[in-house]
């Protein structure tokens, strides 16, 4: 089995040169890593734009660090998807190869340190397969189509790149606009946001607030801040929100999400939860 794989692998290798690989792995990695940018920014902004009234800050050292992480990934993605000659090894290929480094990227951030999590980390992946299928189709078929107009006549070529590269456009802005907060966890954050605006002149408010957990907030109520809501990593159902205060202070809570009470059942003073023992 392993001398037919590396049989395959050679044939592969033997198909075309790198030059005519690198004719499509190219625009294929430039429309990767385009998705990504688009993606990460529109994540990063449709909240943000999206609920005004709340306090909602941009954590740009994260953003950028997605950015730069998602624009290599899906740049290194479109050239692998695209270095295969035939498209179904393309498909097929590219979209196993991709799985599998999602598989290295969970083990990494969840710090598999035992069977059980190494093997939720698999199971995550696994349903990816057939979505990263068709992502490495759509990229084959941007660097293919981008190939093409390239052969066009210079006036229909400027039209048609720019209709291609508009449909890319969208494709990154959708996946984006997935992260939309619904209804429920807006709720949960405008309770916490009117609890923590009514704290300095209503000590009615302070019994919504985790002041036993993290009594340091009683200073700095009626100081400005920004909220940095994110799903929870360690509960479902249930966002992990940094509150950074102007004065510098900065502390991190679990709130649930739709359960009616806003019972905040972890805080912790710093960027990231500390779960109880």
């Amino acid at each position: 089995m392993f001398n037919h794989i590396l049989e395959n692998l050679k044939t592969h290798f033997q198909e075309e040169s790198l030059p005519d690989r690198s004719k499509r792995m190219i625009p294929a990695a430039l429309y990767g890593a385009l998705i990504a940018t688009l993606y990460t920014f529109t994540l990063t902004f449709v909240n943000v734009v999206s609920y005004p009234k709340l306090p909602l800050g941009v954590d740009w050292p994260r953003t950028l660090g997605m950015w730069v992480g998602y624009s290599l990934a899906f740049a290194a993605f479109g050239a692998i998807a695209a270095w295969f000659t035939e498209e179904y090894a393309g498909i097929v290929g590219g979209g196993i190869i991709f799985t599998l480094l999602l598989v290295v990227v969970f083990l990494v951030q969840s710090g598999a340190s035992n069977s059980t999590i190494t093997m939720q980390s698999i199971i995550t992946a696994i349903p990816l397969v057939g979505v990263n299928m068709l992502a490495a189709w759509g990229l084959r078929w941007a660097a293919h189509r981008h190939l093409t107009i390239q052969q066009e006549e210079p006036k229909a070529r400027r039209q048609h790149l720019t209709r291609h590269i508009l449909i890319v456009v969208l494709i990154g802005f959708v996946p984006g606009f997935l992260g939309h907060m619904d209804s429920p966890a807006e709720q949960s954050l405008t309770q916490l946001h009117t609890y923590l605006q009514a704290a300095p002149t209503d000590s009615s408010a302070w019994s919504h607030l985790p002041l036993k957990k993290v009594p340091a907030l009683q200073d700095h109520f009626g100081v400005d801040y920004k909220l940095y809501p994110r799903w929870s990593a360690l509960s479902a159902g249930a966002l992990d929100v940094t509150v950074r205060f102007a004065d510098g202070y900065v502390m991190t809570c679990l709130l649930p999400v739709g359960s009616g009470s806003n019972f905040i059942t972890d805080c912790n003073e710093g960027e990231t939860i500390h779960p109880n023992p």
